[in-house]
């Protein structure tokens, strides 16, 4: 299965300030740091995720596991796949 870019920036931008924002908001609000942070970009991530591939009709485990672990790198800051142009 090949990731495309285009998914994944329409997930990270999904709920309008865009999941990295959801993320850095619940990090300041909860005082998030470590594990916790981990787990809160996890978490909102793989909702965003699932909300998207079910909007488009497009869920399956597969793609959501995928296109799950893509964008919690992304919104984490681990690693980049999408390129700035």
């Amino acid at each position: 299965m090949n990731v495309d870019p285009g998914i994944v920036m329409a997930i990270l931008a999904i709920f309008g300030i865009g999941v990295i924002g959801i993320v850095q908001t619940l990090k300041r609000l909860l005082n998030l740091a470590g594990l916790g942070a981990i787990l809160a970009t996890a978490v909102v991530s793989f909702a965003a995720t699932a909300v998207y591939l079910v909007q488009t009709n497009g869920f399956a485990i597969p793609a959501f596991l995928i296109y799950g672990a893509v964008v919690f790198g992304e919104a984490s800051g681990l690693y980049h796949i999408i390129k700035a142009q």
